[in-house]
């Protein structure tokens, strides 16, 4: 079965996991080795996964304390230790580590799944709040400007009135177009619009607790927008274009410091 590139996409998650059937991965691995979007795709969705192991691996409320593992310990050997073989002792002991890891690696999947689909959400609402204000003007509420959103809303807003396109680009200069605070499906941004190498680029900034890294880094989405995203203080910042995912990726690197200079102290 020849696969398309949604179908692809769905899939690369349990790809990444070791889940699919054999002749299933080998479809797969077929139309990515002639699918160059498909092929970066994959490598957004490893590098997150990547940072979840991280960030679950050092999170210390998720591993087991000292005094669960001794009392687990000193409840099996008491369970009928006399009249148990060594290997069979042996065998509960590793039925119940299996059920230990288990439950710990349900926690880690379900909390891993919550996250990305939080990243998922955000990156959704960044695509939306680019296409409905920067490209049809099309939102419910009147964008405001960012000296009254800072007074009403978030002080650090303020900063973004004198923020400088940014430099140094491959294909040439960025221009500032428009710069305003708006609303897209109830979360508030400040926005910043360029225009560069002929497209219309996003710059939207907002409060959020999720974990995002510092450096930009691509998000996966399911349209043609990319968007790459990066976190500063208790900010987080979205680039969205229609450019390619390079040129997209290189445009925030690119805008990264002057952002995260502003947000520091926000």
């Amino acid at each position: 079965m020849t696969m398309q590139c949604r179908d692809v996409r769905e899939l690369l998650d349990a790809f990444l996991g070791d889940q699919l059937l054999v002749e299933t991965t080998n479809d797969l691995v077929h139309h990515l080795e002639g699918c160059p979007a498909c092929r970066t795709e994959l490598e957004g969705w490893r590098a997150l996964r990547a940072r979840l192991q991280s960030a679950f691996a050092s999170a210390v409320p998720l591993a087991p304390t000292p005094e669960f593992l001794n009392g687990l310990e000193a409840r099996l050997r008491a369970h009928q230790i006399s009249r148990m073989t060594r290997r069979s002792w042996l065998r509960s002991w590793g039925a119940a580590a299996a059920a230990i890891v288990t439950a710990i690696s349900g926690a880690l999947f379900a909390r891993g799944a919550l996250h990305r689909s939080r990243l998922a959400a955000l990156a959704r609402n960044a695509a939306g709040d680019h296409q409905n204000c920067a490209i049809k003007f099309n939102l419910s509420e009147r964008p405001i400007p960012l000296e009254e959103a800072a007074r009403r809303y978030d002080p650090a807003f303020a900063s973004f009135t004198t923020l400088p396109a940014p430099t140094g680009l491959p294909n040439g200069a960025a221009e500032i177009l428009e710069r305003h605070s708006c609303v897209y499906e109830g979360r508030r941004f400040a926005h910043v619009v360029f225009r560069y190498s002929g497209h219309i680029v996003s710059l939207l900034v907002t409060e959020g607790s999720e974990s995002i890294d510092s450096s930009p880094e691509l998000l996966p989405t399911d349209g043609p927008l990319q968007v790459a995203s990066f976190s500063a203080g208790r900010h987080l910042a979205f680039v969205v274009s229609d450019l390619p995912s390079e040129d997209t990726a290189r445009f925030a690197q690119a805008i990264a410091g002057s952002v995260s200079q502003r947000l520091a102290n926000g």
